[in-house]
């Protein structure tokens, strides 16, 4: 079976696009579910086991209470077998050049150090120089033969890891959009996800490729110390134990520096947050308006200046204790070798060795010192990248989204549908925003929320969505326990209109489909826009389906106002057609008319759905069948809206309120005075 390179295709979800000959991962952003191959899809089973195949407790805790996940430390060893794994599934060939470049690696040195011997041993004893050159020659060319094998495996093998760090930083990203929703809106698990990339992007230094870099290295010395220790140890066993000892020192120093770097790596981290986020801002066209008017160039340059200060302290800290350790490693090298080639002089002075064997071992003194430090280098390094890849390896082992486990089906399910919050708990973090909370939407009935921020209308509309799970208490759709279905089923019976507007920088039709432009019903977008009241528009201005939107990756991106994109999120909801229509104050930035547009096209599809509106105005509320208002995660009223305003409570307050505001719109605009209930309610 062809290996897939990143992902599996599936019948029912859309593939990233994936270039098969340079290796390289364009993500396409809204998947509707994306799958890794083999080893991820194993790894959403048994990654969470600890290093002897036993179910990590700590993980499993934190999903049974609702913590928020901790970065886990894992040994060097660990998690070079887990990079290991990673490169053996996606590159195998890595793994095939890494062996290539250890064993010529370790060859090509010590064929270096006895040609030398060999040649003056050949000269002293009076060869000819054709017998001379025919040995010569012939070490030569073997020596370019090798060389370049070993060039074309080491250069070989960084394109092909760098490439899969690539694909390492994509699969990271796909990760995320995998995890439980709660786990992306959790601070410490945000940081975690900082961490991760920094430890991808940092290129040569990046974890990925210093566990092949500094594994290989580590390999190439360590065979190389015991084919020079062989040498050496027909001189003086006690010599090759000295220059360990010292080698060890050094190796001290370089574990001191990267404790160092370890305590400043948090600090680091949320510095460097800032400092892209600040930057973002200063180059986001959307801010540019008000950093204009405001006058906002100075602070934020001031801003950015503070954060590149921080950052420049972090680097002077961690440059100031490179640089005393490394004269400190400088120091001791000097100690070693002019303390083992002083030995060797000794040795030729006393006749103990010959010419030959002097240049044998002063080249073998030279490498094996070489080949200890590195050992010790290779090491300390290995592990500052585990400490890196710590958090790359936490956040992919994070618990994701079971969206197929479920004994029940949509398709059982009668229309339209009724949704029951049956002694619904459900806490974030510290704070206890549902407890023991009971509402039922009946079949096809239009409901609005409405309350004061803080009271919980997004909460309950994301409990109902599933990307919240409730700590106790059933949501129930037709009697049935949501957990029963699939969660990617559940998804289906939703079509969500948010606040925070997302239209993609691609084309028309897949921001109407949120799916790959192969599976778009060209038909059915075109039908979803009239409804919408845009397709004269889009006619009008020569809009298809294949015109991109914005202007971030095409210079002829469509740009539409905000009522437009209202209007385009309404048409995206038209076309996914779901039973259940959801609306969390998509038009809280319009005007009150634009507003009364919108409504009244949401009112006219909605006709046949079980709809929920939540809204700050409450006017926008009046068509609904039933309207609630909570306050502290309880409903605190209900009824129709001539009913809340009969009753006199909380929600007839806040209506008077709000239409005293708007009759005084009114009358500034229009110079007239008028009932402020019927100006409120004549806009809408």
């Amino acid at each position: 079976m062809k290996r897939e390179y990143l992902l599996q295709k599936s019948c029912y979800h859309c593939r990233p696009f994936v270039h098969e000959k340079n290796r390289s991962c364009t993500i396409f952003l809204f998947l509707k579910r994306i799958r890794y191959d083999d080893f991820a899809v194993q790894n959403r089973y048994e990654g969470e086991r600890g290093r002897n195949g036993c179910v990590n407790m700590e993980i499993e805790n934190n999903k049974e209470n609702g913590k928020e996940p901790e970065c886990r430390h894992f040994s060097v060893i660990s998690n070079t077998w887990y990079f290991t794994k990673l490169f053996w599934m996606y590159e195998p060939i890595v793994l095939f050049l890494c062996g290539i470049e250890i064993v010529l690696a370790a060859i090509m040195p010590l064929i270096g150090i006895y040609l030398p011997k060999l040649t003056i041993d050949m000269i002293t004893e009076g060869v000819t120089i054709q017998r001379l050159m025919g040995v010569l020659i012939p070490f030569t060319i073997g020596m370019m033969l090798l060389y370049g094998g070993y060039s074309a495996a080491e250069y070989g093998k960084y394109h092909l890891y760098n490439m899969q760090r690539t694909n390492f930083m994509g699969m990271l990203f796909l990760k995320s959009q995998r995890v439980k929703y709660a786990y992306e809106e959790s601070g410490k698990v945000k940081n975690l996800y900082w961490q991760a990339q920094n430890a991808l992007s940092s290129g040569d230094w990046s974890a990925s490729s210093r566990f092949v870099s500094d594994t290989v290295g580590l390999l190439r010395n360590i065979l190389c110390f015991f084919l020079y220790s062989t040498v050496l140890s027909t001189l003086n066993a006690w010599m090759v134990i000295a220059l360990i000892g010292i080698s060890l020192l050094n190796y001290l120093v370089s574990m001191y520096e990267i404790r160092f770097a370890e305590k400043l790596r948090q600090e680091k981290a949320t510095v460097q947050k800032r400092y892209y986020y600040v930057k973002s801002v200063m180059g986001n066209t959307k801010a540019a308006k008000d950093i204009r008017l405001f006058h906002m160039g100075t602070w934020l340059k001031s801003l950015l200046n503070k954060v590149i200060d921080e950052q420049s302290v972090l680097h002077r800290k961690l440059g100031d204790r490179r640089t005393v350790c490394e004269q400190l490693t400088y120091l001791l090298a000097v100690i070693r070798d002019v303390a083992a080639y002083a030995f060797l002089v000794y040795q030729v002075s006393e006749g103990r060795i010959g010419v030959s064997d002097f240049v044998l071992y002063f080249g073998a003194v030279t490498g094996f010192s070489n080949f200890v430090t590195n050992i010790m280098g290779n090491i300390a390094s290995l592990r500052d990248a585990s400490n890196m890849a710590d958090s790359f390896r936490t956040y992919m082992e994070l618990a994701e989204e079971d969206e197929e486990s479920g004994s029940r089906h949509i398709s059982e399910l009668s229309m339209p549908l009724e949704i029951e919050f049956r002694d619904v708990c459900f806490s974030y973090e510290e704070d206890v925003l549902f407890d023991h909370f009971n509402l039922t939407i009946h079949a096809g009935e239009k409901l609005a929320i409405v309350g004061v921020n803080g009271a919980g209308k997004t909460t309950l509309v994301k409990l109902l969505c599933g990307l919240y799970e409730p700590d106790s208490g059933e949501i129930r759709i037709n009697g049935i326990d949501s957990r029963s279905f699939p969660k990617g089923e559940w998804y289906q019976l939703f079509s969500a209109v948010f606040q925070e507007q997302l239209i993609l920088p691609f084309t028309v039709g897949e921001n109407l489909s949120m799916d790959c432009k192969e599976r778009l019903d060209e038909k059915k977008a075109w039908e979803a826009l009239e409804k919408a009241g845009l397709r004269s528009v889009f006619e009008e201005k020569g809009i298809k389906m294949d015109s991109f939107m914005k202007k971030s990756l095409s210079k002829d991106g469509v740009e539409l106002s905000g009522g437009q994109q209202q209007r385009f999120l309404l048409a995206r909801a038209l076309y996914k057609n779901a039973p259940i229509l959801i609306l969390d104050e998509p038009t809280a930035a319009l005007d009150p008319i634009a507003e009364s547009e919108i409504y009244d096209c949401y009112q006219q599809y909605s006709d046949g759905k079980t709809s929920v509106f939540i809204s700050h105005r409450l006017a926008s509320t009046s068509f609904s069948d039933r309207i609630i208002m909570l306050e502290h995660g309880r409903v605190a009223e209900s009824g129709t809206h001539e009913e809340l305003m009969q009753s006199g409570g909380a929600y007839a307050k806040m209506y008077q309120v709000q239409s005293n505001y708007y009759e005084k719109e009114e009358g500034c605009e229009d110079g007239i005075e008028s009932d402020g209930q019927a100006s409120f309610e004549g806009a809408y």
